[in-house]
């Protein structure tokens, strides 16, 4: 039952996050890209892009080595575009998905307890929705091209996560990376699906 319970809440989140989601994103910290101007060059505005400014604004800001480029005064980071990939990335996280990350990058098992946020409004690269590690087209019932902006969610508890499709053109929430260390639950904000 408490189970039930957590879930339920979360979707609530989720639901809040999502009804907020068109408002948020006039309200984001996107900055036009400067013609010659690359991420490497500006990588804060290219972090900030990531969330409403409401979040962005006053969060740290990181680049992908994990070094601090700009100190933050609330519970969020952000980081930008990752050059070695394609399309535009970038990510506005709570520290959960830092856990998330460092695991992920270092093929650890995560250790985070507590429930994880994380916004990209710009979109994402393509990726495998069940290989965390696939880095070739898997076919496109497994790979997940032109998502927009999303939210994601980190449980701690993965039977959360059992009642919820894993198909990423079901037109609503799925969990990427099922069945692994990394699964997690991506929310959509724009019409996607078949």
């Amino acid at each position: 039952m408490r189970n039930h319970r957590l879930g339920v809440a979360a979707l609530g989140i989720a639901i809040v996050f999502a009804a907020c989601a068109p408002e948020a994103e006039e309200q984001s910290a996107v900055e036009e890209e400067v013609p010659g101007q690359s991420v490497q060059e500006d990588p804060i505005s290219s972090a900030l892009s990531a969330a409403p400014a409401s979040i962005s604004g006053e969060a740290r800001v990181l680049d992908w080595n994990l070094n601090e480029l700009r100190a933050g005064t609330n519970q969020w980071t952000c980081l930008p575009d990752r050059p070695d990939t394609p399309g535009n990335d970038p990510w506005c996280v709570t520290e959960a998905w830092l856990n998330f990350l460092s695991a992920y990058v270092n093929h650890e098992e995560p250790s985070y307890t507590e429930i994880g946020f994380a916004y990209m409004f710009q979109g994402d690269t393509p990726v495998s929705n069940s290989d965390p590690y696939a880095t070739e087209p898997t076919g496109p019932e497994d790979w997940v091209t032109d998502l927009g902006p999303h939210l994601m969610i980190l449980f701690p508890d993965k039977t959360l996560l059992e009642n919820i499709s894993t198909d990423h053109l079901n037109g609503g929430p799925w969990v990427m990376w099922p069945e692994t260390p990394y699964a997690h639950v991506m929310i959509p904000l724009e019409s996607r699906g078949r």
